[in-house]
């Protein structure tokens, strides 16, 4: 059975290690609320990218967050909606997340890959 669902997988498809850095929001002297992402790197995700269908693309964006790809990990969800996954020198924003079913088998995150930051 394991070699079945290898056999549909494209080399560049495989499976990834993605460290998850949690968004933590403060605030200045002056009252502005400053959004920023903390991680240590033991916080890991292993999932398989691909690129984001247009179907998907317009289902799960958002007015200032555009869905570029999707994450598909084995088992419950491991990060939140506000978190960002880091990729070697490759960011992405957690847009949306599906459980599929809730059963823990596995979860589909919807991200949009960042070329601005890091």
């Amino acid at each position: 059975m394991d070699n079945a669902r290898m056999m549909y997988l494209r080399p560049g498809n495989l499976f990834k290690e993605f460290v998850i850095e949690k968004n933590i929001q403060t605030v200045t002297k002056t009252g502005r609320p400053v959004v920023g992402f903390s991680g240590d790197g033991s916080r890991m995700l292993r999932g398989c990218l691909a690129e984001a269908s247009p179907d998907v693309r317009e289902a799960h964006s958002l007015p200032d967050h555009i869905v570029t790809h999707t994450i598909v990990q084995k088992g419950p969800p491991k990060a939140k909606r506000t978190d960002r996954l880091i990729l070697g020198s490759r960011v992405f924003y957690i847009v949306d997340i599906d459980a599929t079913g809730m059963l823990g088998i596995a979860t589909l995150y919807y991200a949009e890959e960042r070329r601005d930051v890091r």
